[in-house]
Parts: structure tokens; sequence; C-alpha cells
């Protein structure tokens, strides 16, 4: 049963494979050749992450490894795959992780991941919309991805506003169906990310009411399954593939023209709308022990645990693993040194 049950959250959540190719064998699997074997299947939970950011910047030249790339709407489909077994590493919001690991998941978390910049994270209205601030969602239905990074942000913004969360009014909606939500007016608020921000602003005429970033921020995830982490050989995949994750952050980061013009094209969505979120993120990897990553993910498991949401309190130091940031000081230096 859970097994037709992860299924039909898969299909719902618009799950997608794409098989990268064939790959030249690199001087990493002529010592280990036994990577040459080893498949790897990337999670990206949105059009403008891992899938698309490693083949921009060419960094899946010359793996020792295979890859799939599996799509989703958002990390909580995500996560339900790689409880199946169906995804090996990806990056996206800390919520949906937390919530996973709050929910006996298996899930290892590699780095740390912040947004330097304002993004694309922001209560949506229609253009039209009468509402001017995050006091007068009050008594309105507002459309929201549940366990996403969007909604412990969203429920910090209610908060300070004192605005309670009501479910009743607060409609568990992913991406697609938040935002034909909003533009028919069935809904008088959709909370959101870029790239879907972007789109609706500039194909749709919707206005921020609020952005999140300002509310609350928290570093976001790279994470693996925990049984990907204890295999040696598995490892040495996802220890490579992560320097070139970080890598193509940076590329991302240092051309942003391209980088739009990119995502126009491997996401389809109209060239302002790429622009428009490309322009106002920059994120980078850090290593998932430094304190105010930790001190932020811990302050948001005891939210939703006070809260009734999270099953069980934890502390999430325990669940990350800490020689990868060793790594990722490595990686970060070289780049300082490139550049």
């Amino acid at each position: 049963m859970r097994l037709k049950r992860i299924i039909r959250l898969i299909r719902r959540a618009g799950f997608a494979i794409a098989f990268s190719g064939s790959f030249a064998t690199a001087s990493l699997a002529q010592s280990a050749p036994h990577l040459s074997d080893l498949t790897l299947t990337v999670g990206t939970p949105n059009k403008t992450g891992l899938h698309r950011q490693l083949i921009a910047a060419n960094e899946i030249e010359n793996l020792p490894y295979k890859i799939n790339w599996a799509d989703f709407d958002s990390t909580p489909p995500l996560v339900e795959a790689l409880r199946a077994g169906h995804v090996d590493i990806a990056a996206g919001g800390d919520t949906g992780v937390l919530a996973a690991i709050a929910n006996g998941v298996k899930v290892t978390i590699l780095a740390g991941a912040w947004e330097r910049k304002e993004s694309g994270s922001a209560i949506l209205v229609r253009g039209d919309s009468p509402l001017k601030g995050v006091a007068d969602l009050k008594g309105h239905k507002v459309a929201l991805p549940y366990f996403t990074k969007q909604h412990y942000q969203f429920a910090k913004a209610l908060e300070q506003a004192g605005v309670p969360f009501d479910n009743k009014l607060i409609l568990n909606l992913n991406t697609t169906d938040g935002l034909s939500a909003l533009v028919n007016s069935q809904v008088d608020a959709f909370v959101v990310w870029d790239p879907n921000t972007a789109i609706a602003q500039q194909q749709h005429g919707a206005r921020i009411l609020q952005s999140l970033s300002k509310v609350i921020d928290t570093a976001g995830v790279l994470y693996a399954p925990t049984y990907a982490v204890e295999d040696p050989v598995r490892k040495a995949a996802l220890e490579d593939l992560t320097r070139r994750i970080i890598r193509a952050q940076a590329w991302v980061n240092a051309h942003p023209t391209e980088w739009a013009e990119q995502v126009a094209k491997l996401s389809q969505i109209s060239p302002d709308a790429a622009n428009l979120q490309a322009s106002r993120s920059r994120v980078e990897y850090v290593p998932a022990t430094d304190g105010d990553v930790l001190s932020g993910w811990q302050k948001e498991v005891a939210y939703f645990r006070d809260s009734g949401q999270f099953k069980r309190d934890f502390k999430v130091e325990d669940y990350v693993v800490k020689d990868f940031g060793d790594l990722i000081r490595d990686e970060n230096k070289k780049l300082v040194k490139t550049n």
C-alpha cells in the first residue's frame, strides 16, 4: 500500500526522470573503475535547481558515473521518492527535509545553501487586489504548498502580523494549482518561490504582498538518503558530484545573463521571467555545521514541534555528515583562487 501511495504522490507532483545520455570516463573512474557502473539520480524540486544548473555550467561533462534526473514540483514529493530509493541527492528547501526527518525518513544533510539576495520567496496577490499587507490576509483564502520552506516563512509572517494560521483558509495546493487558483480568484493570495513567482508576476500581473526572506530566512539543504552516504562507492560519487554542484552554483552566480538564457530554454519559461528570477538570487553552499545554519534549522524544528506539526523533536546536527564540511570549504577556496 505504501508503494502505491508513493507512486500516486510522485505522479501528482509531476515526477519526471530523464536520462542524461552517454558520459565520457574521467580520471576518477580510472582510479576507481567501480564508479563507472554506478548511476546517481539527482532530484530537483523546481525549474531552476540542480538539473538545469549542472547542465548550464557544463558540470556533467566527463563524469565517472551516470546520472538520471528526477524533477518535482516541490520538496515534499521529492522526499517521498527519496524514501522509496528513487533519489540519491537533492537540493532545495529545508522545511521539507526537516519534516521528513521528523517523520522517520532516513535523510542525511550534506550542506547548507544560503540565499544572499532577496530571492522570489513571496506572498503573491492579484495585481488589482485591495490587500496591502500581511495583516489584511485575515479571513482570506491562501494557496500554499505545505511543508515547503515558504510554509515556515509564511507561518512566521502571519505570527508577526498577529494573524492565526487557519487550516480551513490556508489551502495545501501545489505550485500549478496554486497559481491557477490565484489567477481565477479562487484564493486571495498565493505563497510560492522563484521561478514561479517571476512567472506569476511577468505573465499574470501578480503583485508581491510580502517578500518572505525579509520576514525570516534559513539555509536551504543539499541532502541524500542515509544509505547512499553509508555506501563507500556511492559516497565517493556523491563527494565528486557535490564539488560539481558547488562549481555549477558559482557559475550561475557569476553569469546571470547566460543563466537566465539557459533557464528560459531548459525550463521553457519566458525570458522576462527567467531574467527576473536570475536578478534576485545568489546562492552559496556552506558547511551544514556552521552555527547560524544549524541554529536556524533547530529553531524551525522547534516551531513545527511546538505547533504540533512535527511528530517529534530532534537535533538537526545528528543528521549532518560532518566530513562534507571540509569538502565544501576546500571547493569554495578553490573557487576564490580561480576568480
